[in-house]
């Protein structure tokens, strides 16, 4: 009877186990997600390289797109992709639609944005005109009437909008010429214009030629940020699995904050050769990865408190969305529903706290 009641209770002891032990070996679930070859996709990479997804539950699939609109526009409906990482202007566009969530910031690259000029420009001899941007080069005298070659409705293009702004300068008191960043350097490089407006890393090209830098973006007072963006049905039908690549994100922050660039150098050089066929030096890797801030859980969700008003970061959402209306790139009709920045959320950031 002794035995019966022992070996009874060694089975209960052993089922009891086997309820509180989490089933490890479930297959990771499937998940699409879009990305640019830039620095934010490393992350992404990276885990994948470590098996981090396969950590968190997930299998990765990571499409490759040209452009922030191609992943918007056009990924999301002929792919179905869940998670991508693409600029605040695609961003934005998509949210007036009630497709996308936004739900992280992937980096700051404001400090990898720069408006170069040649060595011995004149907007070289004169700095901090304005006492609120110290670090920019330039006054009106010798800005006003240049012409400046960049790409519309880009980044470097809100870039040269502040930059004019803070020497009391607007957009037709200069003469821009709208081309691709790789024709712009080219062009620039061949005798064209007087000023460029560039982001990394063709910014480390113009560097490579000998160009100085009259501004960066951090200098004008201007964030870019890239943001995290959810599929919005996908988000709602599998936020657990939202909140996963999450943590498998910020994960892999964590750990890039927490190692020596120069450790982290020749896997970026890797990620970079295979995702967009470029070679980067040593050197270049590691400005690029010092060039983008990028924030831990902590720092999110500061980004996106809102208890006070308008978060930090749909403070920054909004001065974006008010340059593209300036220049026509947001509808009459959209520009309320874009103000109120619904898209932006943070419940999936709050889930892992």
């Amino acid at each position: 009877m002794g035995f019966k009641r022992s070996f009874v209770g060694i089975c209960l002891v052993l089922l009891a186990l086997a309820w509180s032990t989490p089933a490890r070996s479930a297959s990771p679930i499937p998940m699409k997600t879009a990305w640019l070859g830039e620095h934010e996709t490393f992350a992404v990479w990276y885990a994948k390289q470590k098996g981090w997804d396969k950590e968190a539950g997930l299998d990765l699939t990571m499409l490759r797109f040209d452009s922030g609109k191609a992943i918007i526009v056009e990924g999301v409906l002929a792919y179905d992709w869940a998670i991508a990482g693409c600029g605040a202007v695609p961003a934005l566009t998509a949210a007036l639609s009630e497709r996308l969530d936004i739900i992280a910031v992937a980096n700051d690259e404001s400090a990898a944005n720069a408006l170069y000029v040649r060595a011995d420009s004149p907007l070289l001899s004169i700095k901090g005109t304005n006492p609120a941007y110290p670090d920019i080069y330039g006054d009106q005298a010798t800005v006003k009437g240049k012409e400046i070659l960049c790409p519309k409705g880009t980044s470097a293009h809100y870039m040269m909008a502040a930059w004019l702004k803070s020497l009391g300068l607007e957009e037709k008191d200069v003469r821009v010429k709208y081309m691709s960043p790789v024709q712009a350097l080219g062009a620039f490089a061949g005798g064209l214009g007087d000023v460029v407006a560039l982001w990394a890393p063709l910014t480390y090209d113009a560097d490579a030629k000998g160009f100085k830098p009259a501004a960066l973006s951090s200098n004008c007072g201007v964030s870019q940020p890239v943001l995290i963006v959810a599929n919005h049905e996908y988000a709602i039908q599998y936020p657990e699995r939202v909140e996963a690549f999450l943590k498998m994100y910020l994960r892999v922050i964590t750990f890039m904050r927490e190692t020596p660039v120069e450790t982290l150098v020749p896997d970026y050089v890797r990620f970079y050769e295979e995702w967009t066929g470029r070679k980067l030096t040593s050197e270049i890797a590691a400005k690029d990865l010092a060039n983008h801030a990028v924030f831990n859980l902590e720092e999110q969700l500061a980004l996106f408190d809102d208890a006070q008003g308008k978060s930090k970061l749909q403070n920054w959402l909004t001065d974006i969305a008010a340059f593209y209306e300036s220049i026509g790139m947001v509808r009459k009709e959209d520009r309320q529903r874009l103000r109120r920045m619904n898209a932006v959320t943070d419940d999936y950031l709050k889930a892992l706290r």
